[in-house]
Parts: structure tokens; C-alpha cells; sequence
């Protein structure tokens, strides 16, 4: 009878440690599937152009493009004016700088959005198109 509890605590033993292995593989991040699930997205805050400039805070693709930004209509709301551009590579961007080719009023809305390659927003209708800021 102890040989049977010693054979028995030997075969849960072994199928712990062969176990382990696929276990291990199971938690390890798989990061290039985590890069094409996540959405594009920019974050733009008003401000005060620096130099000609606005500061984007935020901004990520899931491919290479561009950040576009836009101008506005006599309502504020945006139009198919770019005023600024700049191309990005795929991934994340933290305060990325475009340069304005015209100068802006105080109080004009400004609209950011981001473009893949061919220039096509990235966004499907479900999630916006740009982000509205404000020239100060």
C-alpha cells in the first residue's frame, strides 16, 4: 500500500512539471497580436500655437500614416482643410509637434485625425473621425 501512495504522489508530480511548461507559454504576452488589436486613437488639448506649432499629446496607429489637422467651418465644425500634417510611423507617440501652414485666430477649432498611408482615416464609423481643440 505506501508503494501505491509513493506512485501515485510520483505520476501527480510529473504531470505538474510536464504541465508547467505549457502553462508558462500560456502567460507569456504576445505582443505583435496586442499591437494589431488596439485602435487607433490622438489626444489634442487646447493650446496656444508655439512658434507656428501645435502639440499633439497622444497619438497611436496601428500602421504607419499620418496626423492630419484639419480646420473648421464657420459653425467650428471640421472640413476638408488640412492646415498641418506629419507622418508617424506605426505605434505610440507622445508629443508629437505639427507645423501649421497658416496662421489661426484665437478661438478657431481645430480638428486632429489620423490617416494610414493612402491618406484614408483609420477609424470605422462606430469610433470619431477627429478631435476637436481649440486655439487659444
Amino acid at each position: 500500500m505506501p508503494r501505491l501512495k509513493i506512485t501515485s504522489a510520483a505520476a501527480v508530480a510529473s504531470i505538474l512539471l510536464l504541465g508547467l511548461p505549457i502553462s508558462a507559454y500560456a502567460l507569456v504576452d504576445d505582443s505583435t497580436s496586442m499591437v494589431s488589436q488596439t485602435p487607433p486613437s490622438v489626444i489634442v488639448f487646447n493650446q496656444k500655437p508655439k512658434e507656428g506649432e501645435i502639440n499633439v499629446t497622444y497619438a497611436y496607429l496601428p500602421s504607419a500614416g499620418h496626423l492630419v489637422i484639419h480646420g473648421s467651418n464657420s459653425s467650428g465644425k471640421a472640413n476638408d482643410s488640412v492646415i498641418g500634417s506629419t507622418k508617424l510611423d506605426a505605434g505610440a507617440h507622445n508629443n508629437v509637434t505639427v507645423k501649421l501652414d497658416k496662421n489661426v485666430a484665437d478661438g478657431t477649432s481645430l480638428w486632429a485625425s489620423l490617416t494610414n498611408a493612402d491618406k484614408r482615416p483609420f477609424w470605422k464609423t462606430s469610433l470619431p473621425l477627429q478631435n476637436e481643440f481649440l486655439i487659444k
